[in-house]
C-alpha cells in the first residue's frame, strides 16, 4: 500500500508536501526527543525544497543511502514511517518467558534469589545475566526481592524501664541521663 504514491515519484526521489505535512515535519524536526527522528524530518523538508538526496546527505552529515531510506519510508507509511524506527539500546538479557518463570517461582514459595535463578536455569538453560539483573527484572514486575528471615520486634529486644515507658507514652518527663556525681 503506497501511502503517498501521488506525492512521491520513485524515479526522481522528490516529494511534494501539503501545508499540514510541512508544518508537521517542521515541528518534528524541532521538537522530537530523538535526534535521528529530528534529522529525518529536516531531511524531508530539504527534499521538499528541491535539494537532491546527495546534497541533503552532505548537509545533514549522513550517508546518501539513509536519505533514500527516509524517502521510501515516507512514501510507504508517511509520518509513521519516520517515527517508528528508533530501536536503540542493548537487547534485553532476559527473555519474557524467563521473567515469567522467575515470577512464578518467586510467588510459589519463599526462595532466595539464587534459588529462583536455579529454577529458571532448570527450565530454560543457562541464565544469560547476573543475579542483579534478575532481581531488577523481578522488581519491574512488582516483586521486591528480600531474603526471607526471621527477626524479633525491637521492643522485645531492649529492656523497658518505667521512665522510658512514660516518655514513649507522651508524658512530660524525659528519660534520665546518667551523670557523674562526685
Amino acid at each position: 500500500m503506497n501511502f503517498h504514491s501521488a506525492y512521491c515519484c520513485p524515479m526522481k526521489l522528490s516529494i511534494e508536501l501539503t501545508e499540514t505535512e510541512r508544518f508537521t515535519l517542521q515541528q518534528l524536526s524541532l521538537n522530537h526527543h530523538y535526534r535521528e527522528t529530528r534529522m529525518r524530518g529536516a531531511g524531508l523538508l530539504l527534499l521538499a525544497k528541491g535539494l537532491k538526496p546527495v546534497e541533503v546527505s552532505k548537509e545533514l552529515l549522513v550517508s546518501f543511502r539513509a536519505v533514500y531510506n527516509w524517502i521510501h519510508m515516507w512514501c510507504r507509511a508517511g509520518i509513521c514511517g519516520l517515527l517508528c524506527q528508533y530501536n536503540g539500546g542493548r537487547p534485553r538479557a532476559l527473555l519474557p518467558e524467563m521473567v515469567a518463570t522467575a515470577v512464578a517461582a518467586a510467588c510459589s514459595e519463599s526462595l532466595s534469589l539464587a534459588g529462583i535463578a536455579k529454577r529458571v536455569e532448570a527450565e530454560h538453560g543457562a541464565l544469560p545475566c547476573t543475579l542483579e539483573t534478575l532481581a531488577s527484572a523481578l522488581k519491574k514486575q512488582g516483586l521486591s526481592y528480600k531474603r526471607s528471615r526471621y527477626s524479633l520486634k525491637k521492643n522485645v529486644m531492649k529492656p523497658v524501664t518505667l521512665q522510658n515507658q512514660l516518655y514513649s507514652q507522651g508524658s512530660n518527663c524525659s528519660p534520665v541521663k546518667a551523670t557523674n556525681i562526685v
